[in-house]
C-alpha cells in the first residue's frame, strides 16, 4: 500500500487471511518442487505474487498444511533483485489438526506476523507434538508416523502400505493426512512465540471446525480452545453477533452462557477463502482463488494492514470488522462522497522569506472516520482546524483561535495571505482560497465547525435568554427530521410554525390588544383614585358650597308689588311686560333645550364615525384572511366567495348621517331665530319698563334680579352631568368611592385574560411537540441516545429570570424595596422565578400575581398609595408595566433538549458541551463534516469515557469527524482511525508539521506514547487485551 495511503489511518479494507500456496498438499495446481529455490518454484511464485497484486484484498494469510515452505518461498523470492514487486501484505500462517474428542478431524490455525523471524517459525514447529508420537512436528517426524500406520488406516486414507514404507513423498503426504496434535501443546507453541508474534485462530462452523465438538460432553476441551482463540472463522453473522458479545433475537436465548466461555471478551470473526489456487473459476466454489470469499462473505477489516493492524481488530471486531459485500460506511461514503474530504494541502505563495515556512508543504490525506489531531499546546492542532473549518466555508470564523488579527491572520493579512490552502473532496472537487481570506456569508457551508468557545456561548446565552442561536439550531435540525407531508412546501422551520400557528398568533393578538385595553382602564381609575384626586375633588366641593353660601347673602330683597292702581297707559305695559318676559323665559328653555339636542345629535354622529371605523377594520381583517388562504384555497380549487362573503349596508349609516346633519341645520335655524327673538323681546321689555311707574318699575326689577339670581344658583348647584358644580362634584366622589370595586373587576377580568393568553401560548407549544415527534422517534430507536444518555426534545414556554429582568427594569426604577440596586432586582425576580412552574397555567399565573405584588410593595414603599406611578421611569407607562407582566409577553414556545432527566439549564458547563455534542453527532441529520475543537473540555474523564466515547464512536458511523484534542484517552478509547501529530519548530524557520497515520502504525503508536502526558496506562489497558 502506498506511503501517502497509509499515513491516511486505518482504512477498510478486504482481508483474505486463509489462502494456501503451492507448499500445501491439497493445492489443486502445479506444487512446489523440492528445491524452493529452482526456477520452477521461482515462478509458481511470481505468479502467487501477481496472483495476490490482481485480487481485491489488501492482506492475505497463507495457511499451507503443516509447513511454512509457502512462507519461505515467498519471502526468499521477494529478497531477490528481479522478483516481481508485491503490493499487498502477507502474513505467514499454518493449517493444523488437533485432536480431538470428534470424530471428524479438528482444524486450526495459526497466523503470524511477517516480521518474524524464519527460527521462531521452526522453534513454533518444534513445540508441536503429535498425539500418536509425542514427537515434534517435522517432515522426518510425519513420515515416521505414515510409516507406523496400520494398512487399513492408510487405505482409507488412499494410501498403500507398501509404498508408503519404501516412497518418503507418499509418506509425507500420508502423514500430512494422518497427523494430529495435542491441543494443549498447540496453545503452549503459540504462547511460546515471543513479543506476541504468533495469534491462535481456530475454525468454528466452517470446515472440520470447533462447533463439531459436543460441548456438553467435553466441555473442558471445547472452553479451552474456545478461551485461548482470539480469531474465528465462520460465514454465519448470527454467529459473528455471539462472537462480539452482541445480544440479538435469535441469540438472546443462549448468548450469557457463550459469553460466559468467551470470558466476555469479544472475538475477531473472519472469513477466508480457504483459496488451493491462484486463480478460481467463476460460479465453482470448489475452486476458490485468492480473494473468491465464498457466497459473497467478504472479510472487511478497517486497519493498519499489519501485524498491528490486526491486533488493533481483534481488539476492537465490532468496530474493525464486517463480513459481507461491503461495510456499510464505505457504502456510505461511495454514495456521499461530497461530503467527505479527501485531503489537506497548503502551500506558500510568493518568494518571501522572512515570514516563516509555517503551513508550506502540508499535504495530509484525511481518513472518512474519525481523524484526531494531537500534539502540545502551540503546536499547530487548532491551526489545522483553523484552515479545514475557513477553507470548507465555516460561520465559526470569529471562535476561530489561529486564523485571527492577533495571531496568523495578522491586522493586515501578515503572514496568512502568503498562503494558500486547498481542500479537496473525495468528489474530486476542490476549494482554494489564501488563507486571509475568510468565507464570506452568502456561501453555503461545507463543514461543521464546532470549537469550544461556541459550545459555552451557545448553551450559556441559551440558558440566559439572551440568544436563540441554540433555539435556531434544534429548530433546523427538528425541520430537516420533519415529512414532506409536514412540511406543506415550508422551506424552512419559520415558515412551518408560520403555517401551523397562524391562527393561534392571531388570537394571542387579538387578547394582548384587549388586555392593554383593560390596562388602559385599570391606569385611569388608579390615577382617579390617587388621594390628591379626591382631595382635590373635596376642595372644589368645599369651595362651591362656599359660593352656594356667598350666593345666598347675595339673595335680592323682596320688593312687594304696588298696590296703587295704574293708569290704562301703565296697565297696558304692565300687560305687555307679563307677556314679554313669558315669552324670553320660553324662548330661553327653548335655547337649553336645542343645546342639549345638539350634544345628543352629536354623539349619534360620533356614533355613527366610530362603526364606520369597525367596519372598515373588518373588512380589512376579512380581506387578509382571504389572502392569508388564498394558497390553501387554490389547492382546494374553490374560492373565497364561495365560503364567505360580507354586506355592509353602509348606505344605513349614511342615510342616518344624512338625516342628524339635517336635523342639526334645523335646530341652528331655530336657534338663530329665537336669539333674534330674545333680542327683540329684551328690548320691548326695556321700553315697556320705562313706561311704568317707580314702584311699578322698582318692582319689576326686583323681578328680573330674582330670576337672575335663581339662576346662578341653579348654576352653582348644577346637575350629575355637570363636573363643576355641587351635585356635579358630588357624583364625581361618590363615584370615586366605587372605583376600587370597579378596579378590582377589571383586575379579576385582567387575570382572566392572561389564563387564555397562556392557553393559547401552551396551544403553540402543543403544535410543536407535534414537529419534534418524528425526531423523538429517531432518538427512541437509537439505544444509546435512549437509554444511556435520556435525551429527549421538549417544547416548554420558555423565560428566563434574566430577560424578564432586564424587560421589567427598562420600565421600572431599581430604586425601592425588594427591587432597589443593580444586583438585588434581578435577584429578586430569580427567587421569583425559581419558585413558580411557568409551564403550568397555575404556576404562570400564580408567578405573575406574584410579581405584580412586588411591583405594588416597591411603588407603595415609594410613597404611592395606588397604581404604579412613581415606579415608572421618563418615558414609560404603567401601562407598559401591566401589558408585560399580565401579557406573558416574556414567555414564549421553545424546544430545548432533556439531559438523563435533567434541564439544560441544571447541567453544567462541560455536560452542556457534551449534550450539544451528542446532539450534532447523533440527531442531527446532515452528512457535513464535523470538527471538534477540544469537546473534553470542562469534562472530568469519567464523563469523557461515559459520554463522549460512545457518542463519537456511533456518530462516525455517518459522517467524517476531525477532532483536535488534549485529552490522550480520547483518542486512543475513541479508537481514532487516524492520528495527526502536530509538531511546531519555531527554531527551523517557524515550521509547523504534520505526521499521520493509523493508531496502531508502529510510529504514531509510539509518538502519541512519548508525547501525550499519561497515555501509557490508556496504551496497556488496551494492550492487556491482546491475546
Amino acid at each position: 500500500m502506498a506511503k501517502r495511503e497509509i499515513s491516511r489511518g486505518s482504512l477498510w479494507n478486504q482481508w483474505d487471511l486463509h489462502v494456501h500456496t503451492p507448499a500445501s498438499f491439497h493445492w489443486l495446481g502445479k506444487k512446489f518442487e523440492g528445491d524452493l529455490s529452482s526456477d520452477v518454484n521461482k515462478a509458481l511464485v511470481d505468479e502467487m505474487i501477481d496472483a495476490m497484486n490482481k485480487a481485491e484484498p489488501a492482506v492475505f494469510a497463507i495457511m499451507d498444511y503443516w509447513t511454512f515452505d509457502g512462507w519461505f518461498a515467498l519471502k526468499r523470492r521477494l529478497a531477490e533483485q528481479d522478483s516481481p514487486k508485491l503490493h499487498k501484505k502477507v502474513f505467514p500462517g499454518i493449517e493444523l489438526r488437533l485432536s480431538a474428542p470428534t470424530a471428524i478431524r479438528l482444524n486450526a490455525h495459526v497466523v503470524f506476523s511477517d516480521e518474524i523471524p524464519d527460527q521462531h517459525l521452526k522453534d513454533f514447529l518444534a513445540d508441536l507434538k503429535i498425539e500418536r508420537t509425542g514427537r515434534s512436528v517435522s517432515k522426518d517426524a510425519l513420515i515416521a508416523l505414515a510409516r507406523a500406520t496400520a494398512p487399513d488406516m492408510l487405505e482409507k486414507k488412499g494410501h498403500k502400505k507398501d509404498v508408503v514404507v519404501t516412497d518418503d513423498a507418499d509418506a509425507l503426504l500420508a502423514g500430512y493426512k494422518l497427523a494430529e496434535i495435542k491441543a494443549d501443546s498447540y496453545k503452549d507453541a503459540i504462547s511460546k512465540v515471543p513479543n506476541g508474534l504468533a495469534i491462535g485462530f481456530m475454525p468454528y462452523d466452517t470446515s472440520d471446525g470447533l462447533a463439531e465438538v459436543k460441548w456438553e460432553e467435553h466441555y473442558s476441551y471445547f472452553l479451552g480452545l474456545l478461551e485461548s482463540s482470539p480469531i474465528f472463522e465462520s460465514r454465519n453473522l448470527e454467529l459473528r453477533f455471539a462472537f462480539l458479545c452482541e445480544e440479538t433475537e435469535k441469540n438472546k436465548g443462549w448468548i450469557g452462557n457463550f459469553k460466559h466461555g468467551l470470558k466476555g471478551i469479544p472475538r475477531l470473526v473472519v472469513a477466508g477463502s480457504d483459496a488451493h489456487c491462484f486463480i478460481g473459476t467463476p460460479g465453482d466454489n470448489d475452486k476458490r482463488g485468492y480473494g473468491d470469499f465464498p457466497s459473497g462473505k467478504k472479510t472487511w477489516i478497517k486497519a493498519d494492514p499489519s501485524f498491528r493492524g490486526l491486533k488493533q481488530a481483534i481488539l476492537e471486531p465490532a468496530k474493525r470488522s464486517f463480513i459481507g459485500q461491503k461495510p456499510p460506511k464505505l457504502q456510505e461514503i461511495e454514495s456521499n462522497k461530497v461530503y467527505y474530504i479527501d485531503s489537506l494541502e497548503v502551500a506558500k505563495t510568493g518568494s518571501e522569506s522572512d515570514i516563516g515556512k509555517w503551513l508550506d508543504g502540508c499535504d495530509i490525506p484525511l481518513n472518512p472516520d474519525l481523524v484526531a489531531v494531537i500534539g502540545n499546546k502551540g503546536s499547530g492542532k487548532s491551526a489545522l482546524a483553523d484552515v479545514i473549518a475557513t477553507l470548507g466555508n465555516s460561520k465559526q470564523s470569529r471562535h476561530f483561535s489561529f486564523l485571527r488579527k492577533e495571531r496568523f491572520l495578522g491586522k493586515a493579512g501578515e503572514p496568512a495571505r502568503h498562503f494558500t490552502g486547498t481542500l479537496t473532496w473525495c468528489d474530486e472537487s476542490t476549494e482554494a482560497r489564501p488563507l486571509n481570506e475568510l468565507p464570506s456569508e452568502e456561501k453555503p457551508e461545507l463543514v461543521r465547525y464546532i470549537p469550544q468557545g461556541y459550545f459555552e456561548e451557545l448553551c450559556n446565552e441559551h440558558v440566559s435568554g439572551k440568544s436563540n442561536a441554540f433555539e435556531k439550531e434544534l429548530r433546523a435540525v427538528i425541520f430537516s427530521h420533519t415529512s414532506e407531508e409536514m412540511r406543506l412546501g415550508a422551506l424552512d422551520f419559520d415558515q412551518l410554525t408560520e403555517q401551523q400557528e397562524q391562527s393561534l398568533r392571531n388570537r394571542l393578538g387579538e387578547y394582548r390588544k384587549v388586555l392593554s385595553s383593560i390596562n388602559a382602564d385599570i391606569v385611569r381609575i388608579e390615577e382617579q383614585l390617587q388621594p390628591i384626586e379626591l382631595e382635590r375633588l373635596n376642595e372644589l366641593l368645599l369651595l362651591k358650597i362656599k359660593q352656594i353660601d356667598e350666593h345666598e347673602k347675595l339673595r335680592p330683597v323682596e320688593v312687594a308689588a304696588p298696590a296703587e292702581a295704574l293708569d290704562p297707559e301703565q296697565k297696558k305695559a304692565s300687560e305687555e311686560l307679563v307677556s314679554i318676559n313669558q315669552k324670553i323665559e320660553s324662548s330661553q328653555k327653548r335655547s337649553q333645550e336645542i343645546a342639549l339636542e345638539n350634544t345628543d345629535l352629536a354623539k349619534r354622529q360620533k356614533a355613527i364615525t366610530n362603526i364606520r371605523e369597525q367596519l372598515r377594520l373588518f373588512q380589512r381583517a376579512f380581506e387578509q384572511a382571504q389572502q392569508t388562504v388564498s394558497d390553501d384555497l387554490k389547492i382546494l380549487g374553490i374560492t373565497w366567495p364561495d365560503l364567505a362573503v360580507i354586506d355592509i349596508k353602509q348606505h344605513i349609516l349614511d342615510e342616518k348621517s344624512a338625516e342628524i346633519s339635517k336635523k342639526q341645520e334645523q335646530l341652528k335655524s331655530e336657534a338663530e331665530k329665537i336669539a333674534e327673538e330674545l333680542k327683540e323681546s329684551v328690548a320691548s321689555q326695556q321700553s315697556f319698563t320705562a313706561k311704568l311707574n317707580a314702584p311699578q318699575q322698582q318692582f319689576e326689577a326686583y323681578q328680573q334680579q330674582l330670576s337672575e339670581w335663581n339662576k346662578k344658583l341653579a348654576y352653582l348647584k348644577g346637575s350629575p352631568t355637570e363636573p363643576e358644580t355641587k351635585v356635579g362634584l358630588e357624583t364625581r366622589i361618590e363615584q370615586i368611592k366605587m372605583l376600587p370595586e370597579q378596579h378590582t373587576e377589571l383586575e379579576e377580568k385582567r387575570l382572566r385574560l392572561s389564563g387564555e393568553i397562556f392557553d393559547t401560548l401552551d396551544a403553540q407549544r402543543k403544535a410543536r411537540e407535534e414537529l419534534f415527534k418524528p425526531v423523538q422517534d429517531l432518538i427512541q430507536k437509537n439505544s444509546l441516545i435512549r437509554e444511556d444518555y435520556k435525551l429527549q426534545f421538549q417544547a416548554t414556554l420558555a423565560a428566563s429570570s434574566e430577560a424578564i429582568a432586564d424587560q421589567l427594569f427598562a420600565l421600572i426604577k431599581q430604586t425601592w424595596g425588594d427591587f432597589r440596586g443593580q444586583d438585588e432586582a434581578p435577584s429578586t425576580i430569580r427567587k421569583l422565578f425559581d419558585n413558580y412552574d411557568l409551564n403550568s397555567k397555575e404556576g404562570a399565573l400564580a408567578f405573575i400575581a406574584a410579581l405584580q405584588e412586588k411591583v405594588q410593595e416597591a411603588s407603595t414603599l415609594s410613597g404611592a398609595t395606588v397604581g404604579i406611578f412613581n415606579l415608572v421611569k421618563k418615558g414609560q407607562s404603567a401601562i407598559s408595566v401591566y401589558d408585560l407582566i399580565f401579557g406573558l409577553n416574556f414567555l414564549e414556545p421553545r424546544y430545548s433538549l432533556l439531559f438523563q432527566d435533567t434541564q439544560i439549564e441544571q447541567l453544567s458547563p462541560g455536560q452542556r458541551g457534551a449534550l450539544l455534542l451528542i446532539f450534532y453527532l447523533l440527531v442531527d441529520k446532515g452528512k457535513t463534516p464535523i470538527i471538534l475543537d477540544q469537546p473534553e473540555e470542562n469534562l472530568d474523564n469519567e464523563t469523557v469515557f461515559r459520554l463522549l466515547v460512545p457518542v463519537l464512536s456511533e456518530a462516525k458511523k455517518q459522517r467524517q469527524i476531525i477532532m483536535v484534542t488534549h485529552n490522550p484517552n480520547l483518542a486512543v478509547v475513541c479508537d481514532a482511525e487516524q492520528i495527526i501529530y502536530a509538531k511546531f519548530d519555531r527554531a527551523d524557520n517557524s515550521t509547523v508539521s504534520y505526521e499521520s497515520g493509523a493508531i496502531e502504525n508502529s510510529n504514531l503508536n509510539g509518538i502519541v506514547v512519548t508525547i501525550l502526558e499519561g497515555t501509557k496506562p490508556a496504551f496497556d489497558n488496551r494492550s492487556g487485551k491482546y491475546h
